[in-house]
């Protein structure tokens, strides 16, 4: 009776031990999560949230198959080599959309942000003039284009090559990086490495 009452206490000592380290396991996991979470959405400044937010909005109104649904993740960057020219870049990316948002910084009340989405398999790009607020004053590159500096342009140009807008079969414009009269692609997929001029 002895040794069963030691085996009995053996046992149910070692499932306590089993379901404390599982607990404190995920406790552990999750708080590295939230912690991984608070870093990234501290790193971009809240302006650029509302702004990133108020454009993903908009494009789930008129576009909606062009961006992934309200819970999918994205995951943020900030590209400092526009610092010197004074211009902010925060780069989000999320499944096969590319969005970029950039403004004169420091940023005050009446900044226009310029925001531009690129979902380079389903061929799509969109711009806008964000405010503060996260209002749309503009959209479109006719409306856009002359207003702020365009990332993907200042890339195209600083590489030695032209930035042009053109005009699809569909009607659609988007920015063009032309590295010779037969070979250009979009301004946006040679911003992120995805084309590049022909060998």
């Amino acid at each position: 009776m002895k040794h069963l009452n030691s085996a009995r206490f053996l046992l149910f000592g070692l499932i306590f031990l089993l379901l404390g380290t599982a607990v404190s396991c995920a406790t552990v996991e999750e708080s590295v999560n939230e912690a991984t979470d608070d870093v990234a959405v501290a790193d971009v400044p809240e302006e650029v949230i509302v702004v990133q937010k108020a454009a993903l909005e908009h494009l789930r109104t008129i576009a909606q198959i062009m961006v992934p649904p309200e819970s999918t993740p994205w995951q943020s960057t900030t590209n400092d080599d526009f610092a010197e020219t004074g211009t902010s870049v925060y780069l989000f990316s999320a499944e096969d959309d590319k969005l970029s948002v950039s403004y004169p910084s420091p940023a005050t009340d009446e900044t226009l942000f310029y925001v531009a989405l690129r979902n380079a398999s389903l061929d799509f790009c969109w711009q806008a003039f964000i405010d503060a607020k996260g209002e749309i004053q503009s959209s479109g590159y006719d409306l856009v284009e002359p207003g702020l500096a365009n990332p993907s342009a200042l890339y195209c140009e600083d590489q030695g090559y032209s930035f042009e807008i053109r005009t699809r079969e569909d009607g659609k414009q988007c920015g063009a990086c032309v590295f010779s009269e037969e070979d250009m692609c979009n301004a946006w997929d040679y911003f992120y490495g995805y084309c590049g001029p022909a060998e």
